[in-house]
Protein backbone atom coordinates (compact mmCIF):
# COMPACT_ATOMS: atom_id res chain seq x y z
CA UNK A 1 0.00 0.00 0.00
CA UNK A 2 1.37 3.41 -0.97
CA UNK A 3 1.45 6.10 1.69
CA UNK A 4 1.39 9.76 0.71
CA UNK A 5 4.10 12.04 2.15
CA UNK A 6 1.52 13.89 4.27
CA UNK A 7 0.19 10.64 5.73
CA UNK A 8 3.60 9.15 6.52
CA UNK A 9 4.33 11.25 9.65
CA UNK A 10 0.89 10.38 11.06
CA UNK A 11 1.47 6.71 10.36
CA UNK A 12 4.83 6.88 12.12
CA UNK A 13 3.29 8.66 15.10
CA UNK A 14 0.69 5.98 15.74
CA UNK A 15 3.16 3.18 15.12
CA UNK A 16 5.33 4.58 17.92
CA UNK A 17 2.30 5.19 20.11
CA UNK A 18 1.10 1.62 19.66
CA UNK A 19 4.57 0.26 20.42
CA UNK A 20 4.60 2.22 23.69
CA UNK A 21 1.17 0.89 24.61
CA UNK A 22 2.16 -2.71 23.95
CA UNK A 23 5.43 -2.28 25.85
CA UNK A 24 3.58 -0.90 28.89
CA UNK A 25 1.04 -3.73 28.85
CA UNK A 26 3.59 -6.49 28.25
CA UNK A 27 5.94 -5.21 30.94
CA UNK A 28 3.10 -5.08 33.43
CA UNK A 29 2.13 -8.67 32.55
CA UNK A 30 5.73 -9.78 33.03
CA UNK A 31 5.91 -8.07 36.43
CA UNK A 32 2.64 -9.66 37.54
CA UNK A 33 3.87 -13.11 36.52
CA UNK A 34 7.19 -12.60 38.30
CA UNK A 35 5.39 -11.48 41.44
CA UNK A 36 3.00 -14.45 41.31
CA UNK A 37 5.88 -16.88 40.83
CA UNK A 38 7.74 -15.83 43.98
CA UNK A 39 4.56 -15.57 46.02
CA UNK A 40 3.62 -19.14 45.05
CA UNK A 41 6.84 -20.56 46.54
CA UNK A 42 6.73 -21.45 50.23
CA UNK A 43 10.04 -20.44 51.79
CA UNK A 44 10.59 -20.54 55.54
CA UNK A 45 13.66 -18.33 55.34
CA UNK A 46 12.37 -15.83 52.78
CA UNK A 47 14.08 -12.85 54.45
CA UNK A 48 17.50 -14.47 54.01
CA UNK A 49 17.13 -15.59 50.41
CA UNK A 50 18.96 -13.81 47.62
CA UNK A 51 18.52 -13.84 43.85
CA UNK A 52 21.48 -13.65 41.50
CA UNK A 53 21.19 -12.43 37.90
CA UNK A 54 23.56 -11.31 35.19
CA UNK A 55 23.67 -7.57 34.59
CA UNK A 56 26.14 -5.24 32.84
CA UNK A 57 28.45 -8.13 32.05
CA UNK A 58 28.65 -9.19 35.68
CA UNK A 59 26.52 -10.65 38.46
CA UNK A 60 23.88 -8.75 40.36
CA UNK A 61 22.56 -10.01 43.71
CA UNK A 62 19.40 -8.78 45.42
CA UNK A 63 17.51 -10.02 48.45
CA UNK A 64 14.22 -11.70 47.61
CA UNK A 65 12.27 -9.36 49.90
CA UNK A 66 13.78 -6.34 48.15
CA UNK A 67 13.00 -7.87 44.76
CA UNK A 68 9.37 -8.42 45.79
CA UNK A 69 9.15 -4.85 47.11
CA UNK A 70 10.46 -3.49 43.80
CA UNK A 71 7.85 -5.48 41.90
CA UNK A 72 5.12 -3.86 44.01
CA UNK A 73 6.29 -0.38 43.00
CA UNK A 74 4.91 0.38 39.54
CA UNK A 75 5.88 4.04 39.75
CA UNK A 76 9.05 3.80 37.66
CA UNK A 77 7.33 1.91 34.85
CA UNK A 78 4.31 4.20 34.56
CA UNK A 79 6.41 7.35 34.94
CA UNK A 80 8.61 6.28 32.03
CA UNK A 81 5.54 5.46 29.94
CA UNK A 82 4.04 8.90 30.60
CA UNK A 83 7.26 10.80 29.84
CA UNK A 84 7.80 8.90 26.58
CA UNK A 85 4.15 9.28 25.53
CA UNK A 86 4.26 13.01 26.16
CA UNK A 87 7.50 13.33 24.19
CA UNK A 88 6.01 11.47 21.23
CA UNK A 89 2.88 13.65 21.33
CA UNK A 90 4.77 16.93 21.65
CA UNK A 91 7.24 15.99 18.93
CA UNK A 92 4.46 15.04 16.51
CA UNK A 93 2.52 18.23 17.26
CA UNK A 94 5.45 20.61 16.89
CA UNK A 95 6.61 18.85 13.72
CA UNK A 96 3.08 19.25 12.32
CA UNK A 97 3.10 22.93 13.29
CA UNK A 98 6.59 23.46 11.89
CA UNK A 99 7.99 24.87 15.15
CA UNK A 100 10.78 23.81 17.49
CA UNK A 101 9.66 22.19 20.73
CA UNK A 102 11.96 24.55 22.64
CA UNK A 103 9.98 27.51 21.31
CA UNK A 104 6.60 26.47 22.71
CA UNK A 105 5.39 27.16 26.25
CA UNK A 106 3.98 23.83 27.33
CA UNK A 107 1.02 21.75 26.23
CA UNK A 108 -1.36 24.69 26.63
CA UNK A 109 0.64 26.46 23.92
CA UNK A 110 1.33 23.75 21.35
CA UNK A 111 -2.02 22.11 22.02
CA UNK A 112 -3.93 25.34 21.37
CA UNK A 113 -1.96 25.97 18.18
CA UNK A 114 -2.59 22.42 16.98
CA UNK A 115 -6.33 22.65 17.63
CA UNK A 116 -6.58 26.08 16.00
CA UNK A 117 -4.86 24.79 12.87
CA UNK A 118 -7.36 21.93 12.70
CA UNK A 119 -10.35 24.22 13.33
CA UNK A 120 -11.04 22.49 16.65
CA UNK A 121 -11.32 23.58 20.30
CA UNK A 122 -10.40 22.21 23.72
CA UNK A 123 -14.04 21.19 24.16
CA UNK A 124 -13.34 18.40 21.68
CA UNK A 125 -10.44 17.03 23.73
CA UNK A 126 -10.86 14.50 26.51
CA UNK A 127 -10.33 16.34 29.79
CA UNK A 128 -10.22 19.71 28.05
CA UNK A 129 -7.49 22.28 28.64
CA UNK A 130 -7.41 21.63 32.39
CA UNK A 131 -6.88 17.91 31.85
CA UNK A 132 -4.13 18.46 29.31
CA UNK A 133 -2.26 20.89 31.55
CA UNK A 134 -2.51 18.37 34.40
CA UNK A 135 -0.71 15.88 32.16
CA UNK A 136 1.95 18.46 31.31
CA UNK A 137 2.51 19.45 34.93
CA UNK A 138 2.84 15.87 36.19
CA UNK A 139 5.20 15.06 33.33
CA UNK A 140 7.39 18.06 34.17
CA UNK A 141 7.54 17.10 37.85
CA UNK A 142 8.71 13.61 36.90
CA UNK A 143 11.33 14.91 34.46
CA UNK A 144 12.75 17.26 37.08
CA UNK A 145 12.79 14.63 39.80
CA UNK A 146 10.19 16.34 41.98
CA UNK A 147 7.91 14.37 44.27
CA UNK A 148 5.57 17.20 45.26
CA UNK A 149 3.57 19.95 43.57
CA UNK A 150 5.58 23.17 43.76
CA UNK A 151 3.90 26.61 43.87
CA UNK A 152 4.65 27.43 40.23
CA UNK A 153 3.15 24.14 39.01
CA UNK A 154 0.11 24.61 41.25
CA UNK A 155 -0.49 28.07 39.82
CA UNK A 156 -0.19 26.69 36.30
CA UNK A 157 -2.92 24.17 37.09
CA UNK A 158 -5.19 26.84 38.56
CA UNK A 159 -4.69 29.09 35.53
CA UNK A 160 -5.84 26.24 33.29
CA UNK A 161 -8.89 25.61 35.44
CA UNK A 162 -7.65 22.50 37.22
CA UNK A 163 -8.59 22.71 40.92
CA UNK A 164 -8.17 19.05 41.92
CA UNK A 165 -4.77 19.48 43.57
CA UNK A 166 -3.80 21.08 46.87
CA UNK A 167 -0.59 23.13 47.17
CA UNK A 168 2.44 20.96 47.91
CA UNK A 169 0.44 17.79 47.13
CA UNK A 170 2.60 14.65 46.81
CA UNK A 171 3.11 13.25 43.33
CA UNK A 172 1.12 10.04 42.95
CA UNK A 173 1.07 8.04 39.76
CA UNK A 174 -0.32 4.59 38.99
CA UNK A 175 -1.17 2.46 35.96
CA UNK A 176 -4.79 3.63 35.74
CA UNK A 177 -3.88 7.32 36.01
CA UNK A 178 -1.29 7.04 33.26
CA UNK A 179 -3.94 5.36 31.12
CA UNK A 180 -6.15 8.42 31.60
CA UNK A 181 -3.28 10.80 30.83
CA UNK A 182 -2.31 8.92 27.66
CA UNK A 183 -5.94 8.96 26.54
CA UNK A 184 -5.98 12.75 26.93
CA UNK A 185 -2.82 13.12 24.84
CA UNK A 186 -4.20 10.81 22.19
CA UNK A 187 -7.49 12.74 22.12
CA UNK A 188 -5.62 16.03 21.68
CA UNK A 189 -3.63 14.65 18.75
CA UNK A 190 -6.75 13.25 17.12
CA UNK A 191 -8.73 16.50 17.52
CA UNK A 192 -5.69 18.37 16.26
CA UNK A 193 -5.78 16.59 12.93
CA UNK A 194 -3.17 13.90 13.55
CA UNK A 195 -5.58 10.98 13.56
CA UNK A 196 -5.73 8.14 11.07
CA UNK A 197 -7.98 5.21 10.28
CA UNK A 198 -5.86 2.89 12.39
CA UNK A 199 -4.78 5.26 15.16
CA UNK A 200 -7.42 3.96 17.51
CA UNK A 201 -6.12 0.42 17.45
CA UNK A 202 -3.47 0.65 20.16
CA UNK A 203 -4.74 2.86 22.96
Amino acid sequence: MNVSPSAAPTSGLWSRWGALTRSLISTRIAIERERSFWESLNFTNRSNLKIKARARGGAFTIRLVDHARALEDEGTLVAAALVLSYSVAESAATDHLGVESRRVAGIEDWGTRLLKLAGATWNQVEGGLAGAVEVGVIRNLIVHGSDRLDPKSHQRLLTAGCTEFEPDAPLSLDYETVGVYRARLRSLLMAGGLGSKTSGDDG
